[in-house]
């Protein structure tokens, strides 16, 4: 059965496929859920699909703790699949990773980002809620490297999504549960592999922040993707992780080491066939490092503004541009806005 589930997520482009109890297998498609055709799926059918997927390990893992996730490949796509049970019974959702390396141009990143991605060491950061591309993003700079630099690249994911071949580049890919304990462990080894770039998979907590920070700080190129709404609140995210009485040293580590911050979001297309990424982008300067130590990070959407030059984005702009150019319909872009009336009077041209 499992079969049939990723031929349907490949065939018609999902980002998902759900698997729950009493209703049909669900996909993704464009941002929006959409329902097969088919029989609502039992208990048993889910844990059917479950069982002939799922590696024993996780499987104890499962049993412990009513969670796992791990990557399966199939037919040359890669899947990430998470197990969970919820109200005694099992469910499934399967992300589709589509091997596919969008460029910068693609994704519309500006020249200044990827010329400091290629040429400056520090802590470069993409960020955004879950699903809203950043891992997208992150793979796209990779492999802009890889295609231009001689380097060492050593990305630490939980799990691997996209496989990166060796191009100019060596590439190492470890997996958090198959080839190391954990992001902290992944970085803290990394060091010793003569890394040239390190690429955390997720900044989730305090020691995985430090020790990218002291990477970073080290003359590396450190890239990850921390869960944040807006380039101001990933810095507050990080810092927030350690107590209070080290978050004046963190702040002043940041201000140094950070390059710039992408956040996103992924709006569906004016057809709804499929999403298009909106970001915001923060770039470091003398102005935004001073207002990191000083604890005024609320006050960078201002920099944003100003800062095209260096390639910075602001989001709101970039969604109405979008709108403008009807490449995402109006509603839909209202949906996203995180000025919601200023939106609205833009349009009535106010």
């Amino acid at each position: 059965m499992f079969e049939k589930l990723f031929q349907a997520a490949i065939s018609h482009n999902a980002n998902d496929i759900h698997l729950s109890a009493g209703a049909p297998p669900t996909l993704r498609v464009g941002g929006k859920l959409v329902r097969l055709k088919t029989d609502d799926l039992s208990i048993k059918d889910i844990e059917n699909v479950m069982r002939g997927l799922t590696p024993p390990s996780c499987m104890v893992m499962l049993a412990k703790t009513g969670n796992t996730d791990y990557a399966y490949d199939y037919d040359g796509h890669r899947f990430r699949i998470t197990v969970f049970r919820q109200q005694g019974k099992v469910g499934m959702v399967m992300r589709h990773f589509r091997n596919i390396l969008f460029t910068p141009q693609e994704l519309r990143i500006p020249q200044q980002v990827c010329d400091k991605i290629l040429h400056a060491k520090g802590l470069f950061l993409a960020s955004g809620p879950t699903s809203s591309g950043k891992t997208t993003t992150i793979a796209s700079l990779i492999d802009l490297i890889n295609i231009n630099q001689s380097k060492h690249i050593i990305t630490i994911e939980d799990p691997v999504e996209l496989v990166h071949p060796h191009k100019k580049s060596i590439m190492t890919q470890r997996e958090i549960g198959t080839d190391v304990n954990s992001f902290v462990s992944g970085l803290h080894w990394s060091m010793r592999q003569d890394p040239d770039v390190i690429v955390v998979g997720e900044i989730r907590d305090q020691e995985t922040a430090r020790t990218s920070l002291q990477a970073a700080d080290t003359g590396h190129l450190v890239m990850g993707t921390i869960h944040a709404r807006s380039c101001a609140s990933a810095i507050t995210r990080i810092v927030s992780e350690f107590p209070p009485a080290e978050q004046s040293f963190i702040r002043a580590q940041l201000s140094e080491a950070l390059l710039g911050i992408t956040n996103q979001a992924l709006v569906p297309t004016y057809d709804n066939r499929g999403v298009l990424s909106v970001m915001e982008i923060l770039m470091n300067s003398s102005t935004v490092s001073s207002l990191i130590r000083q604890e005024k990070e609320n006050l960078v959407g201002d920099e944003i503004r100003k800062g095209k030059g260096l390639g910075m984005m602001d989001f709101e702009e970039n969604l109405w541009n979008l709108c403008v150019s009807k490449e995402v319909n109006f509603n839909e872009a209202l949906y996203f806005s995180r000025d919601q009336i200023r939106f609205k009077e833009r349009r009535a041209g106010k």
